[in-house]
């Protein structure tokens, strides 16, 4: 047997997998009215003050934010940074997560898990945007956006 190239190696925490879906026969795709990965941005620079990241929200036309992750810090501790997760730029429209200090994220191998602010709200957004308040010279962090789906 020819060789197919080198071995690679996937796993859930490094990719977001898409299911393509025939909505002729099935009128509820994969994710619908569930709680999933909304939005994600890796390797989010908290070095500068004001908008670090655009976040796409992947495949949902409505839905519910619950819950903002933070995790995989670099550079040192991020607890002094405060940031917020919001529907417009400049820290405008809907704060999903307001403007607040990290304050539980101590360390790089700690996860922050936090409410979200707009947890009763339905959003439309298809873009959210990281915006820093307080930074921190030299860190990162990785965000997640979960929430329910109901488009």
């Amino acid at each position: 047997m020819a060789n197919l190239g080198p071995a690679t190696t996937v796993t859930a925490s490094t990719v977001a997998t898409l299911t393509p879906v025939n909505t002729l026969t099935n009128p509820g795709p994969q994710g619908l009215n569930s709680l999933r990965l909304l939005a994600s941005a890796r390797a989010v620079s908290l070095a500068a003050t004001g908008d670090a990241a655009v976040m796409p929200v992947i495949n949902a036309a409505s839905y519910v934010p619950t819950v903002v992750l933070t995790t995989n810090s670099t550079g040192g501790t991020v607890a002094g940074v405060s940031l917020g997760v919001f529907t417009a730029a400049a820290a405008g429209g809907t704060a999903v997560r307001a403007n607040g200090a990290l304050t539980g994220q101590t360390t790089s191998t700690f996860a922050f898990v936090q409410t979200a602010s707009s947890a009763a709200t339905l959003s439309t957004a298809q873009n959210l945007f990281v915006n820093v308040g307080t930074a921190v010279a030299g860190t990162t962090t990785d965000i997640f956006v979960y929430g329910y789906d109901v488009s």
